[in-house]
């Protein structure tokens, strides 16, 4: 590579350049320019020239380079010549290109799409989030159908919001799709249409500004799976967890509270409904939650031990039921949540087992004063025998008396076995 000795001046570089760069534009311009640049001097053939206008990113310059192929008379090896001069642009033409470069600047740095389409369905425009994204370069999208970009899945919707655009211009139309990227990565994305008309109202491009709501979306689908793991888990629970807002209306009931109230009233409770206005109820019922709800709307935590009767066989049936305010980040009550615990089982076993020790007790007070004392008068008895003259006529007697006490000590213990055994 020959160069003049102005060359370094004019780009604002030093010789280690180009002795670092066989093509001395590399580096100086845009990426996007000197593609261009590279594609057009491919193109050249022999005896042709090209004319390129550029300016070098290491200063504000504005240069025209003419590129002419060459075949040298000697060798037959082609020639690439190359003469560049800085070009002299007019003040309100520096202002308007200033003005471009602030806005093409301002679009690149937004952190949203912003894409246009001509009436053909063509990409006319992709800002620099986009091709960051996607991963297309805008040599790639440029030209193309806006079907390059969009799944076979969801084409319809891209095709139904263009002729939306197309046929009301001014409208803002909004669409949620995947769309892939250059390794086929979808995006789930969102976007507002708006068809661009020139000054006699026709349309001529469609432009769209969107933005990708992939981890968006993914966290709103991680917290469904949540709330649905949680909801099943709830659901599977005999417990009964509600809540009530301040207004004592129903927020939420798990299908177990719903399956209750329902078997208990006749009447299904449904949410949004007034826990007060529920046509199973009793006046005294009402009466009676208003209360707990009110206590727990005060701010006060408490656990209640609530009485039902059943509808088949009018048996008590017992709930605990704690009763818990809701607060907001910002220590506000706004409602109400409570859970309740079937106890009827439990309060039974309980009274079985004070059943139990009352009988232990009894049991114990048989042993230690009803039967001690007939065994202490048979052993008295028993001693009192002449075992030395078995027929000394007052063993008869003694013998008489220790059959009576003989029956006292059998009802004792018969009145024993019956404590231990009753149910």
């Amino acid at each position: 590579m020959v160069v003049s000795d102005s060359f370094c001046d004019i780009f604002g570089v030093d010789e280690n350049h180009l002795k670092q760069n066989n093509d001395f534009l590399n580096g100086l311009i845009a990426p996007e320019t000197h593609s261009q640049i590279r594609e057009l001097t491919q193109a050249l053939t022999c005896g042709q020239s090209v004319v390129l206008n550029y300016s070098p990113t290491t200063n504000n310059r504005h240069l025209t380079e003419t590129r002419r192929l060459v075949s040298d008379a000697i060798t037959g090896n082609s020639i690439l010549i190359s003469e560049i001069a800085e070009t002299q642009i007019p003040a309100q033409e520096t202002e308007d290109i200033r003005t471009e470069q602030f806005l093409n600047s301002l679009i690149d740095s937004q952190t949203n799409f912003l894409i246009r389409i001509d009436t053909g369905g063509n990409f006319t425009f992709i800002n620099k989030q986009f091709s960051k994204t996607f991963g297309y370069s805008k040599s790639e999208i440029i030209g193309q159908h806006f079907s390059k970009t969009t799944i076979p899945q969801e084409l319809y919707l891209c095709e139904e919001v263009f002729a939306n655009c197309l046929s009301n211009p001014g409208k803002i139309v909004k669409l949620i799709h995947k769309k892939p990227d250059k390794q086929g990565f979808l995006h789930d994305t969102e976007w507002e249409f708006i068809s661009i008309v020139d000054e006699s109202g026709k349309v001529i491009e469609v432009q769209g500004i969107g933005q990708d709501i992939t981890v968006r979306f993914q966290a709103r689908e991680e917290a469904m799976r949540i709330k649905n793991s949680m909801e099943a888990l709830i659901n599977n629970t005999e417990d009964h967890i509600w809540s009530v807002d301040r207004e004592k209306r129903f927020v939420y009931m798990n299908q177990a509270y719903i399956n209750q109230v329902t078997y208990l009233t006749g009447v299904e409770p449904q949410r949004g409904e007034y826990s007060y206005k529920h046509a199973g109820y009793t006046q005294q019922i009402i009466d009676d939650w208003n209360v707990y709800y009110q206590r727990a709307l005060d701010g006060e935590r408490y656990t209640i031990v609530n009485a039902s009767i059943d509808p088949q066989g009018g048996r008590r049936l017992y709930f605990e039921v704690s009763f818990n305010p809701i607060y907001t980040q910002k220590g506000e009550i706004i409602g109400v949540g409570c859970l309740g615990h079937n106890i009827t089982n439990r309060l039974k076993t309980q009274q079985e087992l004070l059943n139990q020790n009352e009988r232990l007790r009894n049991i114990a007070s048989l042993s230690s004063h009803e039967l001690r004392r007939p065994v202490a008068s048979m052993l008295g008895l028993i001693s009192l025998i002449d075992r030395e003259n078995f027929f000394n006529p007052d063993n008869e007697d003694i013998i008489g008396h220790i059959l009576t006490v003989s029956k006292e000590i059998d009802e004792v213990i018969r009145l024993i076995v019956d404590s231990t055994f009753i149910k």
